[in-house]
């Protein structure tokens, strides 16, 4: 084991099923991923919506469960399957990727909720005083303190901020203006289900992390399943958030402040600042697992998490209006995306050839994990396929990297028989 490659001991193995649920639902259960469902919305009826994430959270449950099967039994962290599959090169990718990612999405997410803060909030203030910054640095300072003791104060944080969660979206529903849909049209919509999937893989692939901390696998299944099906719950009443979401997928303050309920108001400002702070805390133990990879051994353990909260809140002060983070959010989503994809197709040739990826197996998944990733930016940079789904584009290159490559093996298997 060399000085920059260190396992930390898991100090947490026997998480119940409420425990592993609450983790992930607190994570997830934020502006950005509830507004998927109102971009669904944009697309198809309110009832052919509500059928698209019924279908969809149902594939993403099989896909899931596979993915914390195949990582349970050596309670592997997603960087750990990466090794297993892509190799010890590969490894060093998805450990920066996992870095970058949770930096993206620290901003975005901080961003969001620290302009809806801002004007929901009204505090008699000096005019030159900058209350973004003010209310960044708050959430900041808090997501760090918070993350210092890993997946140990993680645990605890989501277990007491769920249900304040769940009351607060509750009350938020109950509240706000909306009107029910009068359309009867079911119809799934295909571009909607690729849209829940590539939503939500890209946080799939990052599951074996949280789910090696269960006591048992068949603990996991019942949180697995606790999870999809409050997920599935929270996404169909998300469809109502139309009316007080923006386009940017933020809070309408203007509509929110107009209702003049001021229970509304305060139910969204306890639901966006729980919210942050857990997917923060979460993100963080998240990129932990990538930080022990590329970082010298006298930085990991418990100065890790303080590291990695007071960089990220000192990196969103100084670039967080500097230029737009789309982009890059889109990309790195997607790589998560192509990897979950890579951990599917690898863990079932394993199991149809009865062993481990070998080391040609492990370059192949590398390299279709790198295409599809690289296709996907071209995408989002609207140089090539930009009228293809990412996801669906990222599929089909590594459907057709892997078959080539083992089919060019074959070949020259045969080949070397025939001369021989």
């Amino acid at each position: 084991m060399t000085q920059k490659h260190v396992h930390l001991p898991l100090t947490d193995t026997r998480q119940n099923a409420w425990q592993l649920s609450v983790i992930q639902l607190s994570g997830w259960t934020s502006l950005p991923i509830l507004a998927t469902s109102v971009l669904i919305l944009q697309e198809n009826t309110f009832f052919g919506a509500a059928l698209t994430l019924i279908v969809g959270n149902a594939i993403l449950w099989f896909i899931r469960l596979a993915i914390v099967a195949m990582s349970y039994k050596k309670r592997q962290s997603t960087l750990d399957l990466s090794r297993e599959y892509m190799g010890e090169t590969g490894s060093y990718f998805i450990g920066a990727i996992l870095l970058l990612t949770t930096l993206v999405w620290f901003i975005a997410q901080t961003t969001a909720a620290s302009e809806t803060l801002t004007n929901l909030i009204t505090i008699e203030e000096s005019p030159s005083i900058d209350k973004f910054t003010q209310m960044s640095v708050l959430l900041g300072i808090v997501s760090t303190f918070l993350c210092m003791e890993g997946i140990v104060v993680l645990r605890k944080l989501s277990t007491y901020s769920f249900p304040i969660l769940l009351v607060a979206f509750v009350v938020v529903l109950f509240t706000m203006p909306f009107e029910i849909p009068q359309d009867g049209v079911a119809k799934l919509s295909l571009s909607g289900l690729t849209l829940v999937l590539g939503t939500n893989l890209g946080i799939t692939s990052d599951l074996p992390t949280f789910f090696r901390h269960s006591k048992s696998l068949g603990t996991s299944v019942v949180a697995l399943t606790v999870v999809q099906l409050v997920s599935l719950v929270l996404a169909l009443c998300s469809l109502y958030l139309g009316t007080i979401i923006t386009h940017s997928f933020q809070i309408n303050e203007s509509v929110v402040l107009g209702t003049g309920d001021a229970l509304l108001r305060v139910a969204l400002v306890v639901f966006v600042f729980f919210s942050v702070i857990c997917a923060n805390v979460a993100n963080v133990y998240s990129a932990s697992v990538g930080w022990e990879v590329i970082a010298p051994k006298a930085l990991v353990g418990r100065k890790e998490y303080l590291i990695l909260g007071l960089g990220l809140t000192t990196v969103f002060i100084m670039i967080s209006n500097l230029f737009s983070l789309e982009l890059l959010l889109n990309i790195s989503d997607s790589s998560l995306v192509n990897l979950c994809v890579i951990f599917i197709f690898g863990y079932f040739i394993s199991r149809l050839k009865g062993r481990s990826p070998n080391n040609f197996e492990q370059y192949t998944y590398f390299v279709a994990w790198s295409l599809a990733t690289l296709v996907n930016a071209l995408q989002y940079l609207e140089i090539s396929f930009d009228h293809i789904s990412p996801f669906v584009t990222a599929i089909l290159v590594t459907m057709m990297t892997i078959g080539g490559s083992f089919f060019s093996l074959d070949l020259s298997r045969r080949a070397k028989k025939w001369v021989s």
